[in-house]
Order: C-alpha cells, then sequence, then structure tokens
C-alpha cells in the first residue's frame, strides 16, 4: 500500500476529531473522561499552535490518518502523533512511515523520541522497530530510538 502526506488544513477538524475518538477515546475515557466538547476545545487549540507540524496520511486519494511530528529544542525528532483509521490499520502503513522516518534521522543522526500510551498496542509496533523505553509517566511511556 503507497501512501502520500499533505499538510493538515484546519478543515480537517472533523475528520481528525472522529479519527481521535475512534482510536483513543477508550484510553483517554478510561484515564480522564472523555467529553466531546471538551476534547473538540483541545483538537482546536493543538491545531491552532501545531497545525505546520501535522500531516494528513492519503491513500488512493482518501485520508486515512494523521502523522505529525517536530524537532526538538535539543535537536529531537519527536513524533507527535501517528494515527490511522481502523479499516487501514495493520496493512504495514504506519510501519513503512516510521520505518523511512527512522531511516532519515538515521542518516542525519539525530534520535527519534515518542509517547505512547501504556494500554497503546502499537507499543509493540514501535518496539518491533528498536525503541525502547526511556521514562515513563502515569499513563505513557518514552520511547526513543537512538
Amino acid at each position: 500500500m503507497e501512501y502520500t502526506f499533505r499538510n493538515c488544513l484546519m478543515s480537517d477538524f472533523d475528520f481528525l476529531f472522529n479519527l481521535k475518538k475512534q482510536n483513543f477515546k477508550w484510553y483517554i475515557d478510561k484515564i480522564w473522561g472523555w467529553n466531546d466538547d471538551e476534547q473538540r476545545e483541545r483538537l482546536k487549540q493543538d491545531l491552532i499552535e501545531h497545525l505546520t507540524d501535522k500531516h494528513i496520511i492519503i491513500y488512493n486519494n482518501i485520508p486515512i490518518g494523521i502523522y505529525a511530528l517536530h524537532i526538538t529544542d535539543n535537536g529531537d525528532c519527536f513524533i507527535n502523533e501517528i494515527s490511522i483509521l481502523n479499516e487501514y490499520q495493520n496493512k504495514g502503513i504506519g510501519t513503512r512511515i516510521l520505518t523511512n522516518q527512522l531511516n532519515e534521522n538515521n542518516n542525519k543522526k539525530i534520535r527519534t523520541i515518542l509517547q505512547v500510551f501504556k494500554e497503546n498496542p502499537a507499543k509493540k509496533l514501535y518496539e518491533k522497530l528498536g525503541f525502547t523505553i526511556y521514562s515513563e509517566t502515569e499513563t505513557h511511556y518514552q520511547m526513543e530510538k537512538i
């Protein structure tokens, strides 16, 4: 499956909200409690502050997910978010996106970091790709690949 990216736009809001709700509602609900209005406001603020870091994942001219990253002040590549619609998961798209990013970061000799909910099955993928845990919070693991 080949994918492309396009820049994220404020007009992607409804797609992104539904994606977030589909993939993360049960985590958020379990820890803090899900409230649609609150989550819409959080997403709106996130888009206002970080829109240029976000990219829509496109497959067959259809938006299927989001990929967001930025370079931190100390030069690490922080993968803020990778989220794919359920029907496109487990098809290798996320693995290819991450593998390509890791290869690019390796060539640039920069560390790649991310965080993942402790119960998120994606943690297994990150470990398979060589990420290790370097820290944790009550809800997340912070992982790195050097």
